[in-house]
């Protein structure tokens, strides 16, 4: 998994040109502190518990999370009862994407799923939306989303003046 995103001008490890976005499609990130500052990614991994997940790659066979476009790609980190997932684009301008989910192999029920991109510093903003929700990916970027029946317990912990 390393070396997989090459092909498609990742280095490894990203120490250089490091993009959040497309690196976590390949299962990496930035170091500390050569290629940046990755403290806020790594806060939110630990708060979402993404040790121990099932890594499922946008280059499956038969991903559970498409997007439908070419061009914005979908990796999914799953655990039982919510799943990570990395949006990455590699599109030229803005693009609206619909993600194509199979919800059984997520093991969650879409009726009561929101997507939540968690705020990370120099990376997002906060963001929701419902499964069937268009989501907007801005060029060369991408989006961190939570699948999440409840609201996710790192929500509540991020609100200003709370534990």
């Amino acid at each position: 998994v390393e070396m997989s995103g090459l092909p498609f001008g990742l280095m490894a490890e990203m120490l250089d040109e490091v993009n959040p976005w497309r690196g976590l499609l390949f299962g990496e990130t930035g170091r500390l502190p050569w290629s940046g500052d990755p403290r806020g990614v790594w806060k939110t991994w630990d708060e979402f518990g993404i040790q121990g997940t099932e890594f499922m790659p946008w280059f499956m066979a038969d991903p559970p999370v498409r997007t439908g476009n070419p061009e914005v790609l979908a990796t999914t980190y799953r655990r039982a009862g919510r799943s990570f997932i990395a949006l990455g684009s590699w599109a030229k301008t803005e693009q609206s994407v619909r993600l194509r989910v199979d919800w059984a192999r997520l093991g969650l029920d879409p009726a009561r799923t929101r997507l939540f991109a968690p705020p990370i510093d120099g990376m997002q903003t906060e963001g929701r939306w419902a499964p069937d929700d268009l989501i907007p990916v801005a060029p060369g970027r991408g989006w961190w989303l939570i699948a999440d029946e409840t609201a996710p317990v790192f929500e509540l912990r991020s609100r200003p003046g709370s534990p």
